[in-house]
Protein backbone atom coordinates (compact mmCIF):
# COMPACT_ATOMS: atom_id res chain seq x y z
CA UNK A 1 0.00 0.00 0.00
CA UNK A 2 2.85 2.34 0.75
CA UNK A 3 4.15 1.65 -2.59
CA UNK A 4 1.12 2.28 -4.58
CA UNK A 5 0.56 5.35 -2.52
CA UNK A 6 3.88 6.87 -3.21
CA UNK A 7 3.49 5.62 -7.33
CA UNK A 8 0.12 7.84 -7.25
CA UNK A 9 1.99 10.84 -5.78
CA UNK A 10 4.77 10.96 -8.00
CA UNK A 11 2.44 11.02 -11.07
CA UNK A 12 0.62 13.62 -9.84
CA UNK A 13 3.38 15.68 -9.00
CA UNK A 14 4.50 14.99 -12.71
CA UNK A 15 1.23 16.18 -14.10
CA UNK A 16 1.06 19.39 -12.08
CA UNK A 17 4.92 20.58 -13.84
CA UNK A 18 3.12 19.39 -17.05
CA UNK A 19 0.60 21.92 -16.73
CA UNK A 20 2.54 25.01 -15.25
CA UNK A 21 5.00 24.26 -18.36
CA UNK A 22 2.11 24.90 -20.73
CA UNK A 23 0.87 28.05 -18.98
CA UNK A 24 1.21 31.06 -20.79
CA UNK A 25 4.02 33.84 -19.59
CA UNK A 26 2.90 36.43 -17.76
CA UNK A 27 3.86 39.61 -19.19
CA UNK A 28 5.39 42.56 -16.51
CA UNK A 29 4.15 46.00 -17.67
CA UNK A 30 7.28 48.07 -16.36
CA UNK A 31 6.61 51.40 -14.03
CA UNK A 32 7.82 54.05 -12.92
CA UNK A 33 9.01 52.83 -9.76
CA UNK A 34 10.66 49.67 -12.05
CA UNK A 35 12.89 52.32 -13.51
CA UNK A 36 14.33 54.81 -10.96
CA UNK A 37 17.56 52.91 -10.84
CA UNK A 38 17.91 52.38 -14.14
CA UNK A 39 21.02 54.42 -15.54
CA UNK A 40 19.69 56.85 -18.39
CA UNK A 41 22.73 58.12 -20.30
CA UNK A 42 23.02 61.99 -20.93
CA UNK A 43 24.18 62.77 -24.68
CA UNK A 44 26.34 65.57 -24.30
CA UNK A 45 25.31 69.12 -25.91
CA UNK A 46 27.72 70.11 -28.82
CA UNK A 47 30.35 72.69 -27.94
CA UNK A 48 30.50 74.16 -31.16
CA UNK A 49 26.73 74.81 -31.70
CA UNK A 50 26.50 78.97 -31.09
CA UNK A 51 23.74 80.82 -31.07
CA UNK A 52 23.82 83.92 -32.78
CA UNK A 53 23.35 87.42 -32.03
CA UNK A 54 23.07 90.81 -33.24
CA UNK A 55 26.12 91.64 -30.84
CA UNK A 56 28.15 88.82 -33.44
CA UNK A 57 27.98 90.34 -36.20
CA UNK A 58 30.01 93.21 -38.13
CA UNK A 59 30.29 96.08 -36.44
CA UNK A 60 29.55 99.57 -38.78
CA UNK A 61 32.47 102.09 -37.80
CA UNK A 62 30.90 105.54 -37.71
CA UNK A 63 27.91 104.52 -40.59
CA UNK A 64 26.74 107.25 -43.24
CA UNK A 65 23.17 107.23 -42.07
CA UNK A 66 20.53 108.44 -44.20
CA UNK A 67 17.49 107.44 -42.17
CA UNK A 68 17.50 107.06 -38.24
CA UNK A 69 14.72 104.88 -35.83
CA UNK A 70 15.65 105.37 -32.51
CA UNK A 71 12.80 102.79 -30.87
CA UNK A 72 14.23 103.25 -27.12
CA UNK A 73 16.92 104.68 -24.64
CA UNK A 74 18.58 101.46 -26.41
CA UNK A 75 17.34 100.02 -29.17
CA UNK A 76 17.41 101.45 -32.69
CA UNK A 77 17.76 100.73 -36.77
CA UNK A 78 19.07 102.98 -39.22
CA UNK A 79 19.83 102.78 -43.15
CA UNK A 80 23.05 103.79 -44.84
CA UNK A 81 23.30 104.35 -48.51
CA UNK A 82 24.71 100.37 -48.50
CA UNK A 83 23.52 98.39 -45.23
CA UNK A 84 20.63 98.15 -42.64
CA UNK A 85 22.44 98.64 -39.54
CA UNK A 86 20.97 98.06 -35.67
CA UNK A 87 22.07 99.36 -32.56
CA UNK A 88 21.63 97.73 -29.21
CA UNK A 89 23.58 100.69 -26.99
CA UNK A 90 21.76 104.09 -27.82
CA UNK A 91 23.72 104.32 -31.11
CA UNK A 92 27.11 104.90 -29.79
CA UNK A 93 27.83 101.11 -32.27
CA UNK A 94 26.01 99.89 -35.29
CA UNK A 95 26.14 96.22 -36.17
CA UNK A 96 25.46 95.15 -39.53
CA UNK A 97 21.93 93.09 -40.25
CA UNK A 98 22.03 94.07 -44.28
CA UNK A 99 19.85 91.16 -46.10
CA UNK A 100 22.44 88.87 -47.80
CA UNK A 101 20.80 89.49 -51.34
CA UNK A 102 20.33 92.89 -51.15
CA UNK A 103 23.45 95.40 -53.03
CA UNK A 104 22.19 98.65 -52.19
CA UNK A 105 19.65 100.77 -50.33
CA UNK A 106 17.46 103.42 -51.97
CA UNK A 107 14.63 102.46 -49.66
CA UNK A 108 11.59 102.66 -47.11
CA UNK A 109 11.28 101.16 -44.09
CA UNK A 110 9.58 100.53 -40.97
CA UNK A 111 10.48 98.52 -37.68
CA UNK A 112 7.84 97.93 -35.16
CA UNK A 113 10.32 96.87 -32.62
CA UNK A 114 13.73 95.74 -32.05
CA UNK A 115 13.06 92.01 -33.75
CA UNK A 116 11.02 92.84 -36.13
CA UNK A 117 11.24 95.54 -39.41
CA UNK A 118 10.24 95.56 -43.19
CA UNK A 119 13.28 97.19 -46.10
CA UNK A 120 11.21 97.97 -49.22
CA UNK A 121 13.55 98.08 -52.27
CA UNK A 122 12.28 99.45 -55.35
CA UNK A 123 12.44 97.80 -58.72
CA UNK A 124 12.11 99.15 -62.18
CA UNK A 125 8.83 101.29 -61.81
CA UNK A 126 6.71 102.18 -59.07
CA UNK A 127 4.79 98.95 -59.41
CA UNK A 128 7.20 96.67 -58.58
CA UNK A 129 9.67 95.89 -55.54
CA UNK A 130 11.23 93.53 -53.00
CA UNK A 131 10.21 93.96 -49.38
CA UNK A 132 12.74 92.25 -47.06
CA UNK A 133 10.81 91.82 -43.19
CA UNK A 134 12.66 90.40 -40.03
CA UNK A 135 11.65 88.76 -37.14
CA UNK A 136 14.73 87.87 -35.74
CA UNK A 137 16.49 91.51 -34.99
CA UNK A 138 17.90 91.48 -38.50
CA UNK A 139 19.66 87.77 -38.66
CA UNK A 140 18.27 86.42 -40.75
CA UNK A 141 15.36 88.05 -43.56
CA UNK A 142 12.54 86.73 -45.89
CA UNK A 143 12.23 88.61 -49.37
CA UNK A 144 9.03 89.13 -50.49
CA UNK A 145 7.70 90.17 -54.45
CA UNK A 146 5.76 92.83 -54.06
CA UNK A 147 3.43 95.16 -56.37
CA UNK A 148 5.30 98.76 -55.60
CA UNK A 149 8.70 99.92 -55.48
CA UNK A 150 8.68 102.12 -52.00
CA UNK A 151 6.67 104.85 -50.39
CA UNK A 152 5.08 105.10 -46.61
CA UNK A 153 5.24 102.42 -44.88
CA UNK A 154 3.87 101.47 -41.61
CA UNK A 155 2.25 98.29 -39.51
CA UNK A 156 0.45 98.15 -36.71
CA UNK A 157 1.27 94.90 -35.50
CA UNK A 158 3.27 91.85 -36.72
CA UNK A 159 0.86 91.33 -39.32
CA UNK A 160 -1.38 94.28 -40.26
CA UNK A 161 0.26 96.95 -42.44
CA UNK A 162 -0.03 99.73 -44.68
CA UNK A 163 1.80 101.05 -47.87
CA UNK A 164 1.10 104.68 -49.72
CA UNK A 165 2.90 105.09 -52.79
CA UNK A 166 3.48 107.91 -54.47
CA UNK A 167 2.92 107.49 -58.50
CA UNK A 168 3.33 110.89 -59.78
CA UNK A 169 3.42 114.00 -58.78
CA UNK A 170 3.18 117.74 -59.99
CA UNK A 171 3.01 121.64 -58.74
CA UNK A 172 1.04 120.74 -55.52
CA UNK A 173 -0.67 117.45 -56.17
CA UNK A 174 0.64 114.37 -55.82
CA UNK A 175 -1.24 110.51 -57.26
CA UNK A 176 -0.54 108.24 -54.78
CA UNK A 177 -2.13 104.31 -54.51
CA UNK A 178 -2.73 102.84 -50.77
CA UNK A 179 -2.22 98.70 -50.34
CA UNK A 180 -3.06 96.92 -46.93
CA UNK A 181 -1.44 93.71 -45.82
CA UNK A 182 -2.71 91.53 -42.88
CA UNK A 183 -0.23 88.43 -42.97
CA UNK A 184 2.41 90.38 -42.26
CA UNK A 185 3.39 91.55 -45.63
CA UNK A 186 3.33 88.04 -47.58
CA UNK A 187 0.13 89.52 -49.76
CA UNK A 188 -0.63 92.97 -50.59
CA UNK A 189 -4.05 94.43 -51.69
CA UNK A 190 -4.65 97.54 -53.47
CA UNK A 191 -7.36 99.78 -51.56
CA UNK A 192 -7.09 103.02 -53.16
CA UNK A 193 -5.74 104.37 -56.37
CA UNK A 194 -6.37 108.46 -56.93
CA UNK A 195 -4.75 109.02 -60.25
CA UNK A 196 -7.24 110.02 -62.60
CA UNK A 197 -5.33 108.62 -65.47
CA UNK A 198 -6.15 104.88 -64.65
CA UNK A 199 -9.50 103.22 -64.67
CA UNK A 200 -11.13 102.57 -61.08
CA UNK A 201 -9.45 105.73 -59.46
CA UNK A 202 -11.36 107.55 -56.35
CA UNK A 203 -10.57 111.12 -55.25
CA UNK A 204 -11.80 110.83 -51.78
CA UNK A 205 -8.51 111.18 -50.97
CA UNK A 206 -7.49 114.09 -53.03
CA UNK A 207 -5.02 114.54 -55.93
CA UNK A 208 -4.02 117.80 -54.96
CA UNK A 209 -1.34 118.22 -52.20
CA UNK A 210 1.96 116.94 -51.40
CA UNK A 211 1.16 113.95 -49.31
CA UNK A 212 3.46 113.36 -46.62
CA UNK A 213 3.10 109.58 -45.64
CA UNK A 214 0.57 107.36 -43.82
CA UNK A 215 0.37 106.44 -40.49
CA UNK A 216 -2.13 104.17 -39.21
CA UNK A 217 -3.78 102.92 -35.63
CA UNK A 218 -4.85 99.34 -36.46
CA UNK A 219 -6.27 97.84 -39.81
CA UNK A 220 -9.09 99.98 -40.27
CA UNK A 221 -7.92 103.39 -39.13
CA UNK A 222 -5.44 105.23 -40.97
CA UNK A 223 -4.10 109.14 -41.89
CA UNK A 224 -2.79 110.26 -44.57
CA UNK A 225 -0.96 113.95 -43.86
CA UNK A 226 0.82 116.78 -46.13
CA UNK A 227 0.68 120.27 -47.35
CA UNK A 228 -0.95 122.56 -49.83
CA UNK A 229 -0.66 125.66 -50.83
CA UNK A 230 -3.89 127.15 -48.79
CA UNK A 231 -4.24 129.35 -46.00
CA UNK A 232 -6.24 128.15 -42.63
CA UNK A 233 -5.95 124.76 -43.91
CA UNK A 234 -4.16 121.70 -42.50
CA UNK A 235 -3.67 118.88 -44.99
CA UNK A 236 -5.21 115.58 -43.06
CA UNK A 237 -7.11 112.65 -43.90
CA UNK A 238 -8.70 110.06 -42.25
CA UNK A 239 -9.46 106.47 -43.48
CA UNK A 240 -11.86 104.42 -41.33
CA UNK A 241 -12.73 101.26 -43.48
CA UNK A 242 -9.11 99.65 -44.35
CA UNK A 243 -7.90 102.46 -47.31
CA UNK A 244 -10.89 102.66 -49.20
CA UNK A 245 -12.34 105.96 -47.98
CA UNK A 246 -11.10 108.83 -46.90
CA UNK A 247 -12.52 112.42 -45.59
CA UNK A 248 -10.81 115.78 -44.48
CA UNK A 249 -10.61 115.94 -40.77
CA UNK A 250 -11.13 119.95 -40.33
CA UNK A 251 -8.73 121.70 -37.71
CA UNK A 252 -8.87 124.68 -36.51
CA UNK A 253 -5.61 127.10 -36.98
CA UNK A 254 -4.53 128.98 -33.94
CA UNK A 255 -5.81 132.72 -34.16
CA UNK A 256 -2.12 134.22 -33.86
CA UNK A 257 -1.55 132.14 -36.90
CA UNK A 258 -4.94 132.51 -38.98
CA UNK A 259 -4.57 132.51 -42.55
CA UNK A 260 -0.87 130.69 -42.32
CA UNK A 261 -0.34 128.14 -44.92
CA UNK A 262 0.87 124.97 -42.77
CA UNK A 263 2.62 121.33 -43.38
CA UNK A 264 2.05 118.54 -41.12
CA UNK A 265 3.52 115.67 -40.05
CA UNK A 266 2.27 112.29 -39.62
CA UNK A 267 0.29 111.67 -36.17
CA UNK A 268 1.89 109.70 -33.20
CA UNK A 269 -0.18 107.28 -31.43
CA UNK A 270 0.56 106.99 -27.51
CA UNK A 271 -2.13 103.13 -26.80
CA UNK A 272 -5.04 103.41 -28.48
CA UNK A 273 -6.64 106.82 -27.33
CA UNK A 274 -3.44 108.99 -26.73
CA UNK A 275 -2.47 110.89 -30.14
CA UNK A 276 -0.05 114.25 -31.24
CA UNK A 277 -0.10 115.51 -34.58
CA UNK A 278 3.22 118.24 -35.46
CA UNK A 279 2.33 121.05 -37.74
CA UNK A 280 4.37 123.79 -38.92
CA UNK A 281 2.88 126.77 -39.62
CA UNK A 282 4.10 129.09 -42.41
CA UNK A 283 3.07 132.92 -42.11
CA UNK A 284 4.80 136.07 -41.54
CA UNK A 285 6.23 134.57 -38.60
CA UNK A 286 6.99 130.69 -38.44
CA UNK A 287 5.79 128.66 -35.84
CA UNK A 288 5.05 125.16 -34.71
CA UNK A 289 2.17 123.57 -32.85
CA UNK A 290 0.78 120.20 -31.66
CA UNK A 291 -2.61 119.19 -31.84
CA UNK A 292 -3.49 115.96 -29.38
CA UNK A 293 -6.51 113.88 -29.39
CA UNK A 294 -7.85 111.54 -26.70
CA UNK A 295 -10.16 110.07 -28.53
CA UNK A 296 -8.35 107.96 -30.91
CA UNK A 297 -7.71 110.78 -33.74
CA UNK A 298 -11.46 111.09 -33.62
CA UNK A 299 -11.07 114.73 -33.05
CA UNK A 300 -7.52 116.73 -32.50
CA UNK A 301 -6.98 120.12 -30.09
CA UNK A 302 -4.37 122.84 -30.96
CA UNK A 303 -2.22 123.07 -27.81
CA UNK A 304 -0.47 126.39 -27.50
CA UNK A 305 1.78 127.28 -30.49
CA UNK A 306 5.59 127.88 -29.89
CA UNK A 307 7.18 131.10 -32.12
CA UNK A 308 9.87 128.82 -34.15
CA UNK A 309 9.93 126.28 -37.30
CA UNK A 310 12.04 123.54 -37.77
CA UNK A 311 12.21 119.74 -36.92
CA UNK A 312 9.41 118.73 -34.94
CA UNK A 313 10.11 115.44 -32.45
CA UNK A 314 7.30 113.77 -30.02
CA UNK A 315 9.12 111.88 -27.10
CA UNK A 316 5.64 111.12 -25.70
CA UNK A 317 2.08 111.81 -25.53
CA UNK A 318 3.44 115.07 -23.17
CA UNK A 319 6.96 115.60 -23.96
CA UNK A 320 7.67 117.80 -27.50
CA UNK A 321 10.87 119.41 -29.08
CA UNK A 322 10.98 122.23 -31.90
CA UNK A 323 14.61 122.63 -33.02
CA UNK A 324 15.87 124.75 -36.19
CA UNK A 325 19.92 123.22 -35.28
CA UNK A 326 20.76 126.54 -33.80
CA UNK A 327 19.65 128.73 -30.58
CA UNK A 328 17.30 127.97 -28.98
CA UNK A 329 15.70 124.92 -28.74
CA UNK A 330 11.98 124.77 -27.47
CA UNK A 331 10.53 121.98 -25.06
CA UNK A 332 7.41 121.23 -23.42
CA UNK A 333 6.55 118.76 -20.83
CA UNK A 334 2.82 119.81 -20.32
CA UNK A 335 1.42 118.23 -23.52
CA UNK A 336 2.18 121.89 -25.35
CA UNK A 337 0.15 124.06 -22.94
CA UNK A 338 3.82 126.02 -22.00
CA UNK A 339 7.25 126.04 -23.19
CA UNK A 340 10.52 125.99 -22.07
CA UNK A 341 13.53 127.74 -24.23
CA UNK A 342 17.01 125.70 -24.15
CA UNK A 343 20.40 126.46 -25.23
CA UNK A 344 21.93 123.52 -26.52
CA UNK A 345 25.70 123.52 -26.58
CA UNK A 346 26.08 123.16 -30.13
CA UNK A 347 24.53 125.01 -33.44
CA UNK A 348 24.05 122.75 -36.09
CA UNK A 349 21.17 124.81 -38.04
CA UNK A 350 22.99 124.84 -41.36
CA UNK A 351 24.04 120.70 -41.28
CA UNK A 352 20.98 119.17 -39.87
CA UNK A 353 18.44 116.53 -41.46
CA UNK A 354 16.55 114.84 -38.67
CA UNK A 355 15.63 115.12 -34.72
CA UNK A 356 14.04 112.64 -32.54
CA UNK A 357 13.26 111.61 -28.84
CA UNK A 358 12.21 108.75 -26.86
CA UNK A 359 11.10 110.65 -23.56
CA UNK A 360 12.10 113.73 -22.01
CA UNK A 361 15.25 113.72 -21.64
CA UNK A 362 16.95 111.30 -24.59
CA UNK A 363 17.05 111.97 -28.44
CA UNK A 364 19.03 112.58 -31.61
CA UNK A 365 20.03 114.81 -34.19
CA UNK A 366 21.63 113.89 -37.62
CA UNK A 367 23.35 116.38 -39.81
CA UNK A 368 25.01 116.15 -43.01
CA UNK A 369 27.95 118.95 -44.29
CA UNK A 370 28.86 120.42 -47.43
CA UNK A 371 30.44 117.14 -48.46
CA UNK A 372 27.46 115.27 -47.10
CA UNK A 373 29.10 113.57 -44.21
CA UNK A 374 26.73 112.34 -41.94
CA UNK A 375 27.10 113.05 -38.31
CA UNK A 376 25.43 112.06 -35.12
CA UNK A 377 24.47 113.74 -32.09
CA UNK A 378 23.25 112.50 -29.14
CA UNK A 379 21.82 114.12 -25.77
CA UNK A 380 20.14 112.72 -22.31
CA UNK A 381 19.66 115.90 -20.58
CA UNK A 382 16.52 116.91 -22.66
CA UNK A 383 18.35 118.94 -25.26
CA UNK A 384 20.55 120.94 -22.86
CA UNK A 385 24.46 119.13 -23.88
CA UNK A 386 24.89 116.95 -26.81
CA UNK A 387 27.72 114.42 -27.29
CA UNK A 388 29.17 113.25 -31.16
CA UNK A 389 28.83 109.60 -31.14
CA UNK A 390 29.67 109.80 -34.73
CA UNK A 391 31.95 112.41 -35.73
Amino acid sequence: MDKLRIKFLLVGLLLVLALVACSPVATVTPTTQGILNTAIPILPVPTDTVIPTVQSLPIIASPSIQFLDMLDVNNGWALTDSSVARTTDGGTSWYNVTPASLSGIQASSFFLDANTGWVTIPGSNPTSGTLFHTTDGGLTWTSIAVPFGGGSIKFVDPMNGWELVGLSAGMSHEAVAIFRTSDGGTTWSQELINDPTVSGSTDSLPLSGDKNGIAALDANHGWVTGAQPSGDFIYIYMSQDGGITWSHQNLSIPAAYAGAMTSADLPVFFGSNQAVLPVLLFSNSNGSDFYVSHDSGQTWTASTPVAQGGFLAVGSATDFFVWDGSTPLNASHDGGASWSTITPNIDIKDNMVSMQFVNATTGWALTSDASSHRSLYKTIDGGNTWTTIIP
